[in-house]
């Protein structure tokens, strides 16, 4: 029905856009993420930049929330305190989060119950790539790319002073966020000082937190757990369990600045805390009444029930300096310093397991440019050690250092080119308990490009990423709570590898735009975390494995193992949007807005692969004028009936948006906001997430914003 409705939607757009074809063309929109940054417009991938004033209204809990209403974008959605973007059904160390073009640090692809550090609040711009970035970031870029670019370290000359001060409450969980950025410049220094804060309560739901017909998914029936349920209290109604959250993060840092560009350093520091669902060992078979009676008294005190509390400080050096040295013209430079550490407390306040990610990373790349030939050449270098300590730690402790040099090229002959290049990449892990393993992987790609019209860009890419496995996927050895299973890794798995091949198509004016990309990607040896088919058992004297749940010892807890394989797997899919000014109604432009995106992903053989998002259906009506905006917006979210084994079906969804916006000086130097989201309190649930079933998206929500630019 998507493709019909769809269809339907850029056929009135596109009956708009002959009227508007010979306006002039608009400022390009340059993405910096890209190795050779270039135009919006003429990159070979699918490329999503959220600017300032549009993350305004789209910022919501982490990350991954934020973005999961962009084309191609969904998210991991573990409560409201941690979200992990998803693109192109593909997530975790498949998806590479950037800060300022450089790794985040921290635990989020450990377990999705764990934030991850980098957030919109303060940034500047986000720009998502989607579709495999290996050539520049490396094999765990395979899915795409999110960087988001804050100006901690300026890269502009401030003249005097400058800032912003940004204010917001949401009804649906008495949020409150702030941000406040402040700029001073003397000369060629500058200085930025920023900081952001976000607290909100437990958020409103339109029912039950948890489905009736459904527990957590892991494809076993747990007959023996009827007793435990009963003695719970109640199903919580009207309000999500547990997903309070605190943010805060202030950065501050200075440069020099010329024409010739810019250098400079930075620090951040970085604290949160969020409450956590599904850490109450929910699969013990019985309690006695002391630890049940201080199970409810916890649950009844709510600040103390199960929470992760985290912190990062960050320090950044960057530079990107204009230069002659023979045939290169530009040298972009980085290297950042990060400790990240965070503990899981338990439901009675006691801490709990703690995880410890800290290291350096660095990359340095040499531009050349000409009328023709332009390209870059660089390398990367990455030394990170992670640990985990307390009974719920997972994987032993691990140190993982990557290194690769690369080359990307692009051959320009004004109406067609070439574009391709090469990476080479070593892995060298070293774990505590399994010992070492060393990978090294080639990526290439070639891509060839055309311009038969004005405005109109259409390109082909192949590519052949490799990537080697994770700590997590070889050393994983332990009982994971975070998605109620006991995990395995596999110390001798093998090199991924994807061969994809992406088709892309852009026309863009002023008042017409219209982007479709099709992708198809064939892995040779995936890895899947899957269920096993058996049990591991736990009680304070022994542990082991059964077959079957009810042969485990009574009063044990008992968890679904899980392990880590390689399989041949297959994705296609792609994304379609459109855009076109369709009227003037006196000072406002009327716009119609229209995208679709959509993923399968099938192992070889037919099984479906788990928690891969659903199509969606977004149509969109804005209405701009110097001092007004506003839009009404239907987003729609298919049912996911292709499924794993051991996960169950997710119903489809609905959500009405709306929004107003005003600038009582036409500018942007006063913005005041009303959005409006899931206005008609539809129940959602986002299929990707392991919550899925015991926890649905916000409802009805009301956020009010305030912008101020000095």
């Amino acid at each position: 029905m998507h493709r019909y409705i769809l269809s339907a939607s850029i056929a009135a757009l596109l009956a708009g856009a002959p009227a508007y074809a010979e306006q002039p063309h608009q400022e390009e929109e340059i993405v910096v993420t890209a190795p050779l940054e270039g135009a919006l417009i003429e990159s070979l991938q699918g490329v999503t930049i959220i600017r300032r004033d549009a993350l305004a209204a789209s910022l919501n809990g982490g990350l991954g929330d934020t973005l999961a209403s962009q084309p191609g974008v969904a998210s991991t959605s573990f409560g409201a305190g941690a979200s992990r973007p998803i693109i192109r059904g593909l997530g975790e160390d498949r998806v590479r989060v950037l800060q300022n073009g450089i790794g985040a640090i921290d635990a989020s692809t450990a377990s999705p119950d764990h934030a991850v550090t980098s957030d919109g609040l303060d940034a500047d711009r986000i720009e998502v790539l989607r579709g495999a970035a290996a050539l520049a970031y490396g094999g765990n870029a395979v899915g795409g790319v999110v960087n988001v670019i804050d100006q901690s370290i300026p890269t502009r000359a401030i003249e005097g002073f400058e800032g912003e001060f940004l204010g917001a409450y949401s009804s649906v969980d008495e949020g409150r966020q702030g941000a406040l950025r402040l700029g001073l410049g003397a000369g060629p220094f500058a200085l930025r000082l920023s900081a952001a804060q976000r607290e909100t309560d437990a958020y409103e739901i339109p029912g039950f937190a948890e489905r009736e017909d459904h527990g957590r998914d892991h494809g076993h029936d747990h007959d023996h757990d009827d007793d435990h349920d009963e003695a719970h209290e109640e199903p919580a109604f009207g309000v999500a369990p547990n997903t309070w959250t605190q943010y805060e993060a202030y950065a501050l840092g200075g440069s020099y600045v010329g024409d010739w560009g810019f250098v400079g350093v930075a620090v951040r520091r970085t604290e949160g805390e969020y409450g956590l669902l599904g850490h109450d060992h929910a699969h013990e078979h019985e309690h006695d009444e002391d630890e049940h009676e201080e199970e409810e008294h916890a649950h009844e005190e709510g600040p103390n029930l199960s929470r992760l509390a985290y912190e990062q400080t960050r320090y950044e050096l960057r530079g990107d300096i204009r230069l002659g040295l023979g045939a290169f013209d530009r040298l972009d430079f980085a290297l950042q310093h990060a400790d990240y550490e965070h503990t899981e407390y338990e439901a009675d306040g006691a801490p709990g397991t703690r995880f410890f990610s800290d290291g350096w990373e660095g990359r340095l790349e040499t531009h050349h440019g000409g009328e023709r030939l332009q390209g870059a050449i660089g390398l990367q270098f990455s030394d990170v050690n992670f640990a985990a300590e307390g009974e719920e730690a997972f994987i032993s402790p691990t140190t993982t250092r990557d290194f690769g040099v690369f080359v990307i090229e692009r051959y320009d002959l004004g109406g067609w080119g070439l574009e391709g290049g090469l990476r080479l990449e070593q892995r060298e892990l070293d774990n505590a308990a399994f010992g070492g393993r060393d990978f090294e992987t080639l990526s290439a790609s070639a891509g060839v490009f055309v311009r038969p019209m004005q405005n109109l860009f259409i390109a082909a890419t192949i590519a052949n990423t490799e990537r080697a496995p994770t700590a997590f996927e070889l050393f994983a050895n332990g009982a994971h709570v975070a998605t109620d299973n006991y995990e395995l890794g596999d110390p001798d798995l093998d090199t991924e590898t994807a061969l994809s091949i992406e088709l892309s198509a852009r026309y863009a004016t002023p008042r017409f735009a219209l982007e479709a990309n099709m992708f198809g990607i064939d892995y040779a040896g995936y890895i899947a975390l899957v269920d096993r088919g058996d049990y591991f058992w736990s009680d304070h004297d022994d542990s082991g494995f059964v077959d079957d749940d009810q042969d485990a010892p009574e009063g044990a807890e008992v968890l679904p193992v899980f392990h880590f394989i390689q399989r041949d797997a297959s994705f296609v899919g792609g994304e379609i949007s459109g855009r076109a000014l369709l009227f003037d109604v006196g000072a406002f432009a009327v716009t119609g807005v229209a995208s679709y995106d959509m993923v399968r992903a099938d192992f070889v053989g037919g099984e479906s692969l788990p928690r891969i998002p659903a199509d969606t259906l977004t149509l969109r009506l804005e209405a701009e004028s110097p001092h007004w905006g506003g839009y009404v917006e239907h987003a729609e979210t298919s049912a996911q009936r292709r499924t794993a084994s051991f996960e169950s079906d997710t119903d489809g969804y609905s959500l009405i948006n709306a929004g107003l916006a005003y600038r009582p000086y036409g500018d942007s130097r006063i913005t005041l906001r009303l959005d409006g989201r899931n206005l008609s309190d539809a129940e959602a649930r986002a299929h990707a997430s392991f919550l899925k079933n015991e926890l649905p998206l916000p409802g009805r929500n009301l956020r009010f914003t305030l912008i101020a630019r000095f």
